[in-house]
Order: structure tokens, then C-alpha cells, then sequence
């Protein structure tokens, strides 16, 4: 966003200056903040720049820029900006709108019924519950019904080692299994998780399709969200205790990541945080159901702290230690071994003649040239790739270049005129 002020009886730009500006999310959007773009910024434990509803901006040229950021959540958000001249105060506001009606799917909620918890098979207990979805558009409404007949949700159990997907499955119009497609109506749409025979949690991803709403025909553009739903063996029985503590999977720098922490005992539904003091690698977060995500930003080994609470009356927590390692990002695929020269200069008959031809990207190993098709008098140096000598016939030559690179040999034709 950007802030300027001019002197009300001159219509000069207001001098440069600190503290010149102050901007302030004044209403609408709880989630709207403002970050500075100078770099001065608070920085939380991890390097990143704490957001902030107000940032107070030095004048340059009688302006000053900031950022506006309104997370995932659509709405409007009022941004009010105040300046100050040698005392002298003025004010403006202006109302940004985040999120635009498009009628296309860009997110999906998923909800598990109550008691949002499942019993394992074999016990006398409840082992199915609803799962209510709603896709919903970039300004937060409905998507528009798909064609009748057409499925706009595609539901599948996440296979995860170490939880209680072994025998668990999805009931839906097409029957049980792993995974089911669903159509929703004015944006809502239900299915069913069925347990099985371990305790543990269930994770369930829903996904449709930006591009067409349909997931029938594929799925091109996803748009997704993920649940977990426990699955326990008694309620109120057993102290809350983590179950998964310690080394989480590995991740790469760079590339989407998602992992279940899991307790058991107590009265769930758990909700999961954050231990005070304790913060997530970069880029990645935590959902109250368990589910830690993202794209992690920076490589390294870290440790976290998270604390869990039931939901009984009187309620229980639990805190433990997580370990991440995040591998590097791997080094990007070299360009493939490419001819760059173009064309040849022309040459006249008799007369010396140098030039040299060129290659790009490649493993990086020691090129050998070769060239078919030279005038009588021209040859190539395989090491150099410089065309060198004295042209003793006239004509217009197509010269076919050859560049060997290891196991890998490209050409490319060229065309070279002797007067």
C-alpha cells in the first residue's frame, strides 16, 4: 500500500522525515496486518518480521510504502493512516476488500461431527461419524452446484504409518473404501468414516478442483484441506497421555510437508498448540486436530515443544518434545546441453578466417566440437570450438555443429557464407 500527504495551502510534498506516517488497521478483518518494507521490522525467534495492526513509516518524497496481509480469510479490512507536519495531524481511510466472489473453488472446510472422536471395531461403541465439507469460493461463498451428475469432491484416508488407518474406510454414494467422491449442493457436502480395528487417528484429505469444479475428469488445480479424526478404545478411562513423541518424518526444504501427532486416553476431542516459548521451523504451522504442515523454508534440525488438552470437564494436558530434520533443497536440475551459437560470420575466399562457436548449460564436463560441412580450407578445434583457416571456394554452406558432453552429443545447422 502506499501513503502520501501534500501541504494543504501550497500543495507541497511534506519533508522527509521519521515517524512521518502512522497506519492502523482500524476495522473489518480481525486477521488483516501490516508489515513494514524497510526491513525494520520485529523479528520473531526464527529471523521472520513480526506482524503488527500498526507501523509507524518515515517520509520519503512526502510518501511511504507498507505491506497489507489478510492471511486466508475474506472480508474487508479498514486501514486508516494518520500524518503528522511539524504538529499539524491529518487523517484517511480507505476500505481494502480481500477475497473476490469467483464462483470457483479455493478453499475446503471439513468438519467431523460431534463427538468428533470414533470408537475402534469391536467394542459396542459408535465407529462412524460424518464428515460435513464446504467448498467454498475466494471471497468465502458457496461455490455454484457442478453439473448433475458430476462429483466436486474427492475424499481419500491418508496413509500414515503408525495410526489407525489400517482397516478404516470412507462411505459414500460410491460405496466403502479408502476413498470416495462426493457433489455438494449450495457448497456443502457429507460423507461417512467408518474405524477400524486400531486406536490411534484417522487423516482424511478432501480436495476438489479449481480449474472446472469437477474432480470427475481429473484434478488440475488442487485445492485441499486436511482432518484427523481419533479413534480411541475408551473415554475418561486413562490419563491424556502424546503418543507420538519424538523424531517426526523427515522433510525437504522447499517442498509441502504434512505429519500427525496423536494422543490417546482423556476425553477427546484433543486440541493441539504450540508450548508458550516454543515455535514451528518456517514455513511450517500446526492445527488444533494435530496436523503440523506447510512448506518448510529453511533446512536444519529443530526441536519444538507441543502441549495437548481433552476435552473433558475437567480437563487434562499433556506437553512433549518433537524433533524435524529438514534435508536441504536439492541442488536444481542442470539445463540440458545446448548449441547457443546461432549463426556463422561470413568469409571471403582467401582470406583468414577465426571464429568460434559456444555452448550452454550441460553437466559441466569438457565439451568436444565437431563440424561437418565446412568450406574446403575451414576445419574446428575439438577442444576449443574456434573454426579457423583460409576458404578456398565460394558458396553458401549449411554446417552442422556438434557439441559431445560425456554420454550426451547435441547438433545444431548453421549456415556459413563464403564470398
Amino acid at each position: 500500500m502506499y501513503v502520501s500527504a501534500k501541504r494543504e495551502n501550497t500543495g507541497d510534498l511534506i519533508p522527509g522525515g521519521e515517524g512521518v506516517f502512522t497506519c492502523n488497521v482500524v476495522g473489518g478483518l480481525d486477521s488483516a496486518v501490516l508489515y513494514k518494507l524497510d526491513g525494520t521490522d520485529e523479528e520473531d525467534d526464527n529471523g521472520n518480521p513480526k506482524p503488527s495492526r500498526s507501523v509507524v513509516l518515515g517520509a520519503n518524497a512526502g510518501a511511504a510504502s507498507f505491506h497489507l496481509h489478510a492471511t486466508n480469510t475474506p472480508g474487508t479490512a479498514t486501514v486508516r493512516c494518520t500524518v503528522d507536519d511539524n504538529g499539524t495531524q491529518r487523517e484517511a481511510s480507505i476500505n481494502v476488500t480481500v477475497g473476490r466472489a469467483t464462483g470457483k473453488p479455493s478453499q475446503v472446510v471439513v468438519n467431523a461431527a460431534d463427538p468428533a472422536y470414533l470408537f475402534m471395531q469391536g467394542i459396542g461403541q459408535t465407529t462412524q461419524i460424518l464428515l460435513q465439507a464446504q467448498v467454498l469460493d475466494d471471497a468465502g461463498a458457496a461455490v455454484p452446484n457442478p453439473a448433475s451428475g458430476v462429483n466436486n469432491l474427492y475424499a481419500r484416508i491418508v496413509p500414515t504409518a503408525g495410526t489407525a488407518d489400517d482397516e478404516a474406510k470412507l462411505r459414500g454414494t460410491g460405496g466403502d473404501n479408502t476413498w470416495v467422491k462426493v457433489r455438494s449442493v449450495s457448497g456443502q457436502a457429507a460423507f461417512t468414516l467408518v474405524s477400524g480395528a486400531s486406536t490411534g487417528s484417522v487423516l482424511v484429505e478432501v480436495l476438489s478442483d479449481r480449474a472446472d469444479n469437477n474432480v470427475d475428469n481429473g484434478i488440475t488445480e488442487v485445492v485441499s484441506n486436511i482432518v484427523a479424526v481419533p479413534v480411541v478404545a475408551s473415554v475418561g478411562m486413562q490419563a491424556l497421555a502424546i503418543q507420538s513423541a519424538g523424531a517426526l518424518p523427515d522433510a525437504t526444504e522447499g517442498k509441502s510437508y504434512a505429519a500427525l501427532v496423536q494422543a490417546s486416553g482423556g476425553v477427546p476431542p484433543y486440541v493441539w498448540s504450540l508450548v508458550p516459548g516454543s515455535s514451528l521451523p518456517a514455513g511450517l504451522s500446526l492445527s488444533p486436530n494435530g496436523i503440523i504442515y506447510g512448506t518448510p523454508s529453511v533446512d536444519g534440525p529443530y526441536s519444538f515443544a507441543l502441549q495437548v488438552r481433552d476435552s473433558a470437564t475437567l480437563q487434562q494436558t499433556a506437553q512433549a518434545v518433537f524433533t524435524i530434520s529438514i534435508d536441504a533443497a536439492p541442488d536444481p536440475a542442470p539445463a540440458p546441453l545446448q548449441i547457443a551459437t546461432s549463426s556463422l560470420p561470413s568469409g571471403t575466399v582467401g582470406s583468414s578466417y577465426v571464429t568460434f562457436v559456444t555452448a550452454t548449460g550441460g553437466s559441466g564436463g569438457a565439451i568436444t566440437w565437431g563440424a561437418t560441412g565446412l568450406p574446403a580450407g575451414l576445419s574446428i578445434a575439438p577442444a576449443t570450438g574456434v573454426i579457423s583457416g583460409t576458404p578456398t571456394t565460394a558458396g553458401v554452406y549449411s554446417v552442422v555443429l556438434t557439441a559431445t558432453q560425456g554420454t550426451t552429443v547435441v547438433n545444431r545447422t548453421v549456415t556459413l557464407t563464403i564470398s
